[in-house]
């Protein structure tokens, strides 16, 4: 979805066979690695925000940011709030309108100004609204799953035929082009023109449209398994392709006179002439192209029927491979020139607003491409947890994860992005088991102390168990879980303090599936209910084949064979307090006050190198292949072989300040720093 700038190119097209270089350099460096020592090394990607962008709208000096997690406003500084009082977290797009904001949000339109929103009646059902623009004559128009639809002075109306609309292009003539599922349209006032599959179009899914001359346009157009560019003149439709060009095509927009791709990777400029690779021409077809008046309906009288929702929509393709000896066409010529611009990591969309551009990074906030000034990012860093990163992976290989603010978040072609909870359900943790992944939630609407267990066996999260817990005040959270082999669910708990101030930890409670009784471990426990009595102050749990093995301000216990065992400074834990557990096929792993330590079952050792000790590792995780990781305040800690090495900036680490360190079942580290978090790729 894209707004976008009014001038026209300037271009004078001659038709000529490509010229110039014949494809894209190698990208230098191929990302951020981080250096593990020797020739070892691993790709990271550094992630921030959870939200998805879908529409950008500049007004009084204030970047406003349409996202899936509500309505983002930057300031001139480049901090962050978001917008209050909308009907829907979910903003699918912006306009402006006067002196406020029309803004469509998942639950109605509203008008903002200031801090006053405002509902917008009558607008027809069009589905998921996928773009929203206002044209030179005031006309809303609004690109939904189920067709078209505009507003011209007061009233709203649906307008053509239904079809699944993806993108709008207004023209500075105050025409209006429609991209589709199948095909597009170019509207004037109420006639249609329509270039329909198999009417000369190279691809007929069409991602994205840019005018650059009356009448003709540039377009992302998308098949199957790749996607081409497309030029239509104004009689004949031609596709291209690019030499070189590495990850999608995700955004195609006008900044001036300048036609801007943007690639996963890379930002393109493109142009008829200049420095730069020829575009080299796939296809040459004349247009077919049947004209029809609209067919408009009021709102009132408007009935949608069955609409597709987003995920009939295609992500983003490649750019068809370029045969290397093919024939010969002829076609207007452009030539493609990088810009020197550092994407800070996976594009996913693009953007324009006057003359700046602005690129959306996959977690990563969204990339100000200002025509003059440098670079400039904007961020919320709402997927940044305060302190425990939780990492989940169901048997199908999904990484799962929980935002700052308990949003639950599934890691798809490279990006996390935000997963729908059933009505009522509040995310609190999230362990792997023997069988999967494991979430657990609460449920405020049905009682204080309600929690409920899904289970993903790789397919969907599924109802496992719920529980109301038996606890003497009310159950603010659930900081962290952890599934036992026999399929156990063992949940640390966060209640509310019996003088009312304040909360506190109170040990853990024992969910089995398979039966309906919940067991307490906490200071005081009633053992004859099964309870044992475990330090309330809890920190983190692993597991071996028969014990829980928690990390506590009194050490590190062990709970199984109907026992709770501590283990402190006078059992050989130094300094007492655990923050971290890992347990291994043959030794243990903690992090204590002192230092690392580790466990065979037998003695605790803590003589390992000064440097890891002086770092004060706090949490610690097991890779796939049994190498030990650590977080500490100067960096990451790796222990592989015989080999202590502490990673740092110097290694290529974006951050050395760690809080969390996790691995995840497809071998990932996922590593939290205080205002990121780092995954370092397998």
């Amino acid at each position: 979805m894209t707004t976008r700038a009014h001038s026209l190119l300037p271009w004078a097209l001659v038709l000529v066979l490509g010229c110039g270089p014949t494809a894209l350099r190698p990208e230098t460096g191929g990302g951020d690695t981080v250096s593990l020592g020797g020739a070892a090394s691993r790709r990271v990607e550094t992630l921030t925000d959870l939200e998805e962008a879908r529409a950008i709208l500049v007004k009084d000096g204030l970047v406003y940011v349409a996202t899936d997690a509500g309505l983002l406003r930057f300031d001139a500084a480049g901090g962050g709030s978001f917008v209050e009082g909308l009907p829907s977290d979910d903003v699918t797009g912006l306009a402006p309108d006067g002196e406020a904001l029309l803004v469509a949000t998942g639950a109605g339109m509203v008008r903002v100004e200031g801090e006053q929103v405002t509902p917008v009646e009558g607008v027809p059902e069009i589905g998921h609204l996928n773009d929203m623009v206002r044209t030179a004559d005031d006309t809303v128009w609004l690109c939904g799953m189920g067709g078209l639809a505009r507003r011209m002075g007061s009233e709203w109306e649906a307008f053509g035929e239904p079809m699944q609309c993806t993108d709008l292009a207004p023209t500075p003539e105050g025409s209006l082009w429609a991209g589709s599922t199948s095909g597009l349209w170019f509207i004037e006032d109420d006639v249609i023109r329509e270039h329909p599959i198999g009417g000369g179009m190279p691809e007929g899914y069409v991602r994205e449209i840019v005018p650059v001359l009356p009448g003709q346009i540039m377009a992302i157009l998308q098949g199957p398994q790749e996607s081409k560019l497309g030029y239509w003149d104004g009689e004949r439709w031609y596709g291209y392709t690019i030499r070189g060009l590495e990850g999608q095509a995700v955004g195609l927009v006008r900044r001036g006179h300048t036609v801007l791709l943007v690639s996963q990777n890379r930002v393109l400029a493109i142009a008829p002439r200049g420095e730069g690779v020829s575009l080299v021409p796939l296809s040459s077809e004349e247009g077919n192209v049947r004209s029809f008046r609209a067919r408009t309906q009021p709102a009132a009288e408007h009935q949608p029927g069955e609409l597709a929702g987003p995920d009939a929509l295609r992500e983003p393709q490649r750019l068809a491979d370029a045969p290397e000896a093919g024939p010969s066409i002829d076609a207007p010529s452009f030539m493609a020139a990088p810009l020197d611009v550092d994407l800070p990591g996976r594009a996913y969309a693009a953007f324009v607003q006057g003359a700046d551009a602005f690129v959306a990074i996959a977690n990563g906030g969204v990339l100000q491409l200002p025509a003059e000034d440098p670079p400039r990012r904007l961020r919320s860093l709402t997927l940044v947890p305060e302190r425990d990163l939780q990492i989940a992976t169901d048997p199908a290989g999904t990484v799962w994860t929980l935002s700052r603010e308990r949003h639950l978040a599934k890691f798809v072609n490279d990006r996390l992005r935000r997963s729908a909870l059933p009505a009522g359900h509040v995310a609190q943790a999230l362990a792997t088991g023997p069988q999967g992944a494991v979430l657990i939630t609460r449920l405020p609407d049905e009682g204080p102390n309600v929690v409920q267990v899904f289970a993903n066996g790789g397919s969907n999260w599924s109802p496992l168990a719920r529980r109301t817990l038996e606890l003497p005040t009310e159950l603010v959270d659930v900081p962290f879980a952890g599934v036992d082999a026999d399929g156990k669910i063992w949940i640390a708990l966060r209640v509310q303090r019996e003088d009312g101030s304040g909360d506190r930890l109170r040990g853990a409670a024992v969910i089995d599936p398979n039966a309906e009784n919940v067991v307490y471990h906490h200071r005081g426990a009633d053992r004859e209910a099964g309870g044992l009595p475990l330090p309330d102050e809890v920190d983190a749990v692993d597991f071996d084949t028969s014990n829980a093995w928690f990390a506590t301000l009194s050490g590190l216990v062990r709970v199984g064979s109907s026992q709770a065992v501590v283990f402190g400074e006078a059992r050989g834990v130094r300094g007492e307090v655990v923050t971290d557990v890992a347990v291994g096929s043959n030794v243990l792993w903690l992090t204590a006050a002192e230092g690392l330590g580790s466990y065979d079952r037998s003695d605790f050792d803590f003589g390992y190198p000064a440097h890891v000790q002086e770092a004060r590792p706090s949490r610690v995780a097991l890779d796939l292949a049994g190498h030990l990781w650590a977080t500490s305040q100067d960096g990451l800690v790796l222990h592989e072989g015989e080999e202590w090495v502490i990673l740092d900036e110097d290694d290529g680490l974006p951050a050395v300040e760690l809080r969390d360190v996790e691995v995840d079942g497809g071998g990932r580290v996922w590593i939290l720093g205080e205002d990121r978090v780092m995954v370092l790729e397998q």
